[in-house]
């Protein structure tokens, strides 16, 4: 229980690290929203079978996370979340497609093996540069980029509330579960036949909590916008920083940036 409460606790570290100062955290958060969907845009768009095209697209991650001061292994763990979904895609590719590309050694690489592996590498691509988004704008900031690029306010004020409540929320299940360990202190885990019973107190809980949260907000002046700082301005490092960006994306998608190099130094071009 504790693992996966630290677990859920780290999401905060990482919008704790949208209040540090730096360079990439001074830029426009509209224009890191709009960089970052460029970004997901470019790299889900490569055939399933290019593997060296995705590679230049790394350099935007490594960055981002240098110039922000973002620890790398917070970065990777987080990551990680939707491996098991893109091995769970993966695999039927590796079921499907048995032909064999080529060869190494006598280990036969299949079409099957090269897609998993091209989907591998994009889902750690879009996710880490979405973290990224977060850990360098913040959840407030990343709402507020929403509703400026006109994603409707209930969509935002969800994410918003979800992100916010997921802690309570958490606080709850842990208070629940300990205090089911104190009356059965020689179990390990919670026993099955209790889990309806537990699992409707712990909706009941936050039925409550959340009708005492929600009149607490409309009580302060709650409309259904959500206001947390002022505008913040456009200036032209902003729009540069933009500007280099995609023009790096446009680049490397349609210019196989590896090869070009290898038939360079090789002599083939």
């Amino acid at each position: 229980m504790s693992t996966f409460s630290d677990s859920i606790y780290k999401l905060n570290t990482i919008d704790d690290l949208g209040k540090q100062d730096s360079i990439i955290h001074s830029i426009n958060s509209v224009i890191k929203l709009i960089v970052t969907l460029v970004y997901i845009l470019f790299v889900v768009s490569f055939p399933k079978y290019n593997i060296s095209g995705l590679i230049p697209f790394i350099i935007y991650p490594i960055m981002v996370i240098y110039l922000a001061d973002i620890p790398v292994k917070l970065v990777l763990k987080a990551s990680l979340i939707g491996l098991p979904v893109v091995i769970g895609l993966g695999v039927f590719n590796i079921i499907f497609e048995r032909t064999v590309s080529f060869y190494i050694g006598f280990v036969p690489i299949t079409w099957g093996l090269i897609s998993l592996i091209s989907l591998f590498i994009k889902a750690m691509l879009t996710i880490s540069a979405g973290i990224l988004l977060i850990c360098t704008t913040g959840i407030e900031g990343f709402a507020k980029s929403l509703r400026y690029i006109k994603v409707p306010k209930i969509f935002t004020n969800q994410i918003v509330f979800m992100y916010r409540y997921i802690f309570v929320l958490i606080k709850s299940v842990g208070e629940v579960y300990n205090a089911y360990m104190m009356r059965a202190p020689n179990q390990k885990g919670i026993h099955f036949k209790v889990w309806g019973p537990l699992l409707g107190h712990l909706l009941l809980r936050s039925f409550e909590r959340a009708d005492r949260i929600y009149n607490a907000m409309i009580l302060r002046g709650f409309d259904g916008e959500y206001v947390t700082f002022k505008n913040e301005k456009t200036r032209s490092s902003d729009y540069i920083y933009m500007l280099i960006w995609i023009s790096f994306f446009i680049i490397a998608r349609f210019v196989n940036i590896p090869l070009l190099i290898g038939g360079l130094v090789t002599g083939t071009l």
